[in-house]
């Protein structure tokens, strides 16, 4: 960004390098998992299924962008969503995909575990069904 680009540019390019954080797979999974509260770093590690250096990893992007924030409580380290609007952007994602799946035939569900927490496998299994039945 440069100063000579107008603010509305600069406003919008800042907005796409929050949602590129936020769109990746397991971010968004870590994320859904803080939802109701801070996560210990040993269950994000459990419930996500990732090693430990592929989740500092991506524990790290959502650290830069401010939605994520670090604590510590006897030791442990833990991490919550920085301010409820990160919260609320995920419900949010989580309407708009039930309406683009309803809207595509797809049942309200798809891809989606109870609690509303995503399924990486569902979806995947989602995108490869519509991927194999338009190359019918």
């Amino acid at each position: 960004m440069t100063d000579d680009m107008p603010e509305g540019v600069i406003r919008t390019e800042v907005k796409a390098e929050l949602f590129k954080s936020m769109g990746h797979p397991a971010r968004i999974l870590i994320l859904e998992m803080m939802v109701d509260g801070p996560v210990a770093v040993s269950h994000l590690r459990d419930g996500t299924g990732l090693e430990a250096s592929n989740l500092s990893q991506h524990l790290g992007i959502l650290r830069r962008q401010r939605l994520i924030v670090p604590s510590r409580k006897d030791g442990r380290l833990f991490y919550e969503l920085s301010c409820n609007d990160v919260s609320e952007v995920l419900a949010a994602a989580r309407g708009l995909l039930g309406t683009v799946l309803q809207a595509s035939g797809f049942p309200p569900a798809s891809g989606i575990q109870a609690g509303g927490v995503p399924s990486v496998a569902g979806l995947a299994a989602v995108g490869a069904s519509s991927r194999q039945a338009a190359s019918l």
